[in-house]
């Protein structure tokens, strides 16, 4: 009886796609208008539409998609759709990072990277937009019997999407993203210019983008300027915006801006990194000139030379680009700084034995024999148990959704670290504590500490970040655990 439900609402469903897309047909062809309104209409967000205004204009200004289009009465091509409909499930990370993966279609070499990556997600998500079999076949114009499948698709992932991909990098290194559920409501932006050495160049900048019709507002967080907009509703005014930036030879970022109103289906992402202790060996790392000189993990990595990294410790900010570790740093048995009274630490060997906990004195008959050891915090996982100590953390830190570092220890004794993204609406929520011990438990995770999150969070594997920082850029920290390849 549900099986002849479900059949009877997908004829519906379709016919009802079909009817928004005969509004716009041109001769037995879709258009890309009558596309990107069958579009809105899978989706289901069209509730702030303005009076008067298409479907596919509404697509177009909010950012659903955020293509720029031009002349909507020419017919839409394959490739156009496979973008649009990623873009409009807030997929379009997640198409960036597997740009390289193999979809299987034979002619996939032909498209951008990009549109490589759409195709890869496209196969593995589910429900799937597409079946990898022969050639895609991107420049041709879309039928109207492939727009229909393409947006029933679309439907049937905003109820409730998942995407698990598995990854082998590296011998002995095992890389798993996860990303379920979409967005559910439109999105807003901002826009943040980057690349100012004082007040005074930000102050310049600020009255060009004024004068041109932007309010920016002036920002020092770890005694770096930059400009930032408020919400904009227009993703036009974004790209006009972004365009005046890169002229003035400025960094920029854009990031989404919007509070899901169905939190059962919004959005999760996190990347597990398991490595086998077999052929990697776990160390702290440090930038050249040490840890109270912040810099970004990607550049830590490079001159550490490892091939995964994580960041790790909390640490605190004193002048630009200066600061220091929270709490224990002992590398190659050399305390690089003191202890943090009340967190819990980690503390392994070059045999991989490894103690976590809150120590007594990090110099007993135990921790003493540690040559590594960091301390963060709180622990999550001990023996496969959870812990609720919450080690002196506010309760926001505790129990707000924020995105998440770990690292830890398998039952088998394999290493992992995971990252969990969030304070970004389309792409991914966070995670409370409880949350993520959640998350750990599914993945197997055996010991399990928390690191430093928020916009210090992220995962590199062979010099390729896996996560989206929070801030749209990488923050400069004191210092991360990399792992590299045992002799």
């Amino acid at each position: 009886m549900r099986k002849n439900l479900w059949r009877l609402r997908m004829r519906i469903l379709g016919a009802s796609l079909l009817i928004v897309l005969a509004h716009t047909l041109t001769a037995g062809a879709v258009t890309r208008e009558a596309f990107l309104a069958g579009l809105l209409e899978a989706r289901g967000l069209g509730g702030e539409m303005t009076t008067g205004e298409t479907g596919a204009a509404f697509v177009l200004r909010t950012g659903l998609v955020t293509d720029p289009v031009a002349n909507l009465k020419a017919q839409v091509t394959r490739r156009e759709a496979l973008r649009w409909c990623v873009q409009s499930l807030g997929l379009a990370f997640e198409a960036g990072i597997l740009s390289n993966t193999g979809s299987g279609f034979g002619d996939a070499g032909k498209l951008t990277d990009f549109e490589r990556g759409c195709l890869s997600v496209a196969v593995r998500m589910n429900p799937p937009l597409l079946t990898g079999k022969g050639n895609f076949r991107g420049g041709q114009r879309l039928t109207e019997k492939e727009a229909s499948a393409f947006l029933q698709r679309v439907k049937q992932a905003s109820r409730g999407l998942k995407l698990d991909v598995t990854l082998e990098p590296l011998q002995g290194l095992t890389l798993h993203i996860h990303r379920d559920g979409v967005h559910t409501a439109i999105p807003r932006w901002r826009v943040c210019a980057d690349g100012f050495q004082n007040r005074e160049a930000a102050d310049r900048a600020r009255k060009f983008f004024k004068a041109r019709g932007f309010d920016m507002s002036a920002l020092q967080p770890q005694y770096e300027w930059f400009l930032r907009t408020s919400l904009l509703d227009n993703y036009g005014e974004v790209q006009r915006l972004t365009a005046l930036i890169k002229k003035r030879g400025l960094k920029f970022r854009v990031l989404p801006s919007l509070s899901n109103a169905n939190l059962e289906i919004a959005p999760h992402y996190w990347a597990l990194l398991k490595i086998d202790p077999t052929f990697w060996h776990l160390a702290p790392i440090v930038p050249k000139d040490g840890p109270r000189t912040l810099t970004p993990l990607s550049a830590i990595s490079r001159t550490e030379g490892v091939n995964a990294a994580i960041n790790a410790g909390f640490f605190a900010v004193t002048g630009k680009r200066l600061g220091y570790p929270i709490g224990v740093l002992r590398v190659d048995g050399e305390l690089l700084s003191p202890p943090y009274t009340g967190r819990s630490c980690l503390g392994w060997n070059d045999e991989d034995e490894a103690v976590l906990g809150i120590p007594d004195s990090i110099d007993d008959e135990l921790w003493g024999k540690m040559p590594s050891v960091i301390q963060a915090g709180p622990l999550l996982l001990d023996d496969g148990q959870p812990r609720r100590n919450p080690e002196g953390f506010s309760s926001s830190t505790i129990s707000g959704r924020h995105p998440r570092s770990v690292v830890g220890l398998t039952e088998e004794g394999e290493w992992f670290f995971l990252v969990v993204d969030g304070r970004n609406g389309l792409h991914a929520l966070g995670a409370t504590l409880v949350e993520l011990t959640e998350v750990l438990r599914s993945c197997g995770a055996f010991s399990a500490l928390n690191l430093d999150g928020g916009g210090s969070a992220e995962l590199i594997v062979n010099g390729k970040i896996y996560n989206a920082p929070s801030e749209g850029r990488e923050r400069s920290i004191s210092y991360g655990l990399g792992v590299r390849e045992r002799e």
